[in-house]
């Protein structure tokens, strides 16, 4: 059976009766992968032409890092554990135990977690009963299906500014607006498919790596968690549907601007659309409507450092992404696990 394809944006919702922006019932009733459809075999086949002289970038952070995390969650912590003898004599054995909020570091956000704040709904329709209630819609479905194999292409907004004469402080509640998102792809000179992946730098990583400890921990302690990311607006997400992206990622704690809730979301800020008490109640419009709507994966802390050198060295934006999550049933998010391919 051939793969439905995305619809016109003005066609949306789907479901007529959920809530706006959804596309629930594109793959059927009962599914589980959303955007993550669109990776078939042939969407591979044709990723894997990326791969031409083999070599490999690790886009996953250390776990460890951000060493203070924000949003009120809890650090990395390891431990190694030496497996004794009984009599207590230490042996060349050792095991180690990892405890981690999969939000904390670099991370795919899953559709468990976050749904429409106003419509109580994850994607497909889900509630909140039906995720505790079993593991439907897990990260582990996204595992047992192979994983985000993929054609990946960067955006790197810090080179873009630079070329500009311009900068930008991660750090700060600043919105990455549309008509740069659009600018930024034109320049890679890269015509975007069904079931790319987005990768967007913003900068953050880079701009962490510079703090000392004290700084780390007082940006994690801020009342309001603020940076960089890309507008909530309904023109992002019709570019981002439009593209065929199965899935967005970013270097930055929150792929689109952080706060999600704010007066940017409300009339007379950047919010572009005509509801905006029905739709923008929770915040998070790209969230919602990408995770709970469409099922499109979002990305967060990715380190693309090392790959926007070797982009910008090769003149090359676009290259083969493997990226599987743990396999956890029922899981919310996960590390990425992720690495580019040249």
């Amino acid at each position: 059976m051939a793969l439905p394809k995305r619809p016109p944006f003005s066609s949306l919702p789907l479901d007529k009766t959920g809530p706006p922006g959804n596309a629930w019932g594109l793959y059927g009733k009962d599914d589980e992968l959303g955007a993550l459809n669109m990776i078939t075999p042939e969407t591979v086949l044709a990723a894997s032409n990326e791969i031409q002289t083999g070599q490999r970038v690790s886009l996953d952070w250390s776990l460890n890092l951000p060493s203070w995390p924000s949003f009120k969650r809890p650090p990395f912590n390891w431990m190694l554990i030496n497996r004794s003898h009984p009599d207590g004599t230490k042996r060349t054995v050792n095991d180690d135990e990892l405890h981690i909020n999969t939000q904390s570091s670099s991370q795919w956000d899953g559709f468990r977690h976050y749904g429409y704040q106003n419509a109580k709904r994850y994607y497909g329709g889900r509630t909140q009963e039906d995720v505790e209630g079993g593991d439907v819609i897990g990260i582990d479905r996204v595992a047992d299906a192979g994983g985000i194999t993929t054609r990946g292409i960067l955006l790197d907004y810090p080179k873009f500014l630079k070329e500009r004469e311009e900068s930008v402080d991660a750090f700060s509640a600043t919105a990455i607006p549309l008509e740069h998102l659009k600018e930024m792809l034109s320049k890679t000179r890269i015509e975007t498919r069904a079931g790319d992946l987005l990768l967007l730098r913003t900068g953050f990583t880079e701009q962490y790596s510079k703090l000392g400890e004290e700084d780390r921990k007082a940006l994690a302690e801020r009342p309001v968690p603020k940076f960089l990311g890309v507008e909530s607006t309904k023109g992002v997400l019709q570019w981002i549907w439009e593209s065929g992206f199965a899935a967005v990622a970013s270097d930055a704690p929150s792929f689109e601007m952080s706060p999600l809730v704010g007066k940017h979301n409300q009339p007379g800020g950047i919010w572009k659309g005509e509801s905006w008490e029905e739709e923008m109640q929770g915040g998070g419009l790209v969230h919602q409507w990408c995770i709970g709507g469409w099922g499109v994966m979002i990305g967060e802390m990715w380190d693309l450092e090392r790959l926007g050198e070797i982009c910008e060295r090769k003149g090359r934006w676009s290259f083969f992404v493997s990226s599987v999550p743990l396999k956890v049933p029922g899981g919310v998010a996960s590390p990425p696990n992720a690495v580019a391919i040249f």
